[in-house]
């Protein structure tokens, strides 16, 4: 029987292979102390997120969420335990908040039914190596917008369901490819409905724990 398992991206990330759990780590290049919420050492470390970036050696900076905390252009990485290059990373490059949209195929305007349409530039890799451990069929991470949340701001709670008929309808140019699979790059534009009109937008499939960028 192939036990092989999808790879999955979270703050409490695990990579399952072969029926068996490892751990893995979300790394941030932030120059701040974490929340104090995060408790599992003096610096607030998260299970599951490292303390400080491989790369770079920066400290983690994650929010009472389990959030790490990112800038807006600046990349959230998924990094196995004992590995430096990261095996998925994603970026909000740029967030605009719109009170209307042109309705796809038709021209009209139409209004979001939350608050504020968010148009979100996204890009996201995932690595050749993600088909080596798990099958090549499912060696992807999601990107549609049910992995997406928004918050009113940092430590907030964080509210999901942000793909409505209204956002769904949106035209929207260079749309976002609803998942990235091993081995490939993509960039592309995602319509969110958000009760909030500033916050912070977050990227968390499993609802665990992501990442988070302001806007």
């Amino acid at each position: 029987m192939n036990q092989k398992k999808r790879l999955i991206g979270t703050a409490t990330a695990v990579i399952v292979i072969a029926g068996t759990v490892t751990s893995a780590v979300l790394v941030n290049q932030h120059n701040e102390t974490p929340a104090a919420q995060a408790v599992e050492t003096q610096e607030g470390q998260v299970a599951g997120v490292a303390a400080a970036d491989p790369q770079t050696g920066m400290k983690v900076y994650v929010d009472s969420e389990s959030q790490v905390v990112k800038e807006l252009g600046e990349a959230g990485k998924l990094t196995v335990e004992g590995q430096k290059e990261p095996s998925f990373k994603i970026t909000i490059n740029k967030v605009q908040v719109l009170k209307s949209c042109t309705l796809r195929g038709f021209g009209e305007t139409i209004k979001p039914e939350n608050g504020s349409f968010l148009l979100l530039d996204v890009s996201a890799t995932l690595a050749a190596s993600a088909a080596d451990a798990v099958d090549a069929d499912v060696a992807l991470m999601p990107l549609d917008a049910s992995a997406f949340g928004v918050s009113a701001g940092e430590n907030k709670n964080v509210s999901y369901q942000l793909d409505t008929i209204a956002s769904y309808s949106c035209e929207v140019p260079n749309a976002l490819d609803i998942a990235v699979g091993a081995g490939d790059t993509v960039h592309g534009q995602l319509m969110l409905d958000s009760p909030f009109d500033s916050g912070q937008v977050v990227y968390d499939p499993e609802k665990t724990g992501g990442w988070t960028w302001s806007y």
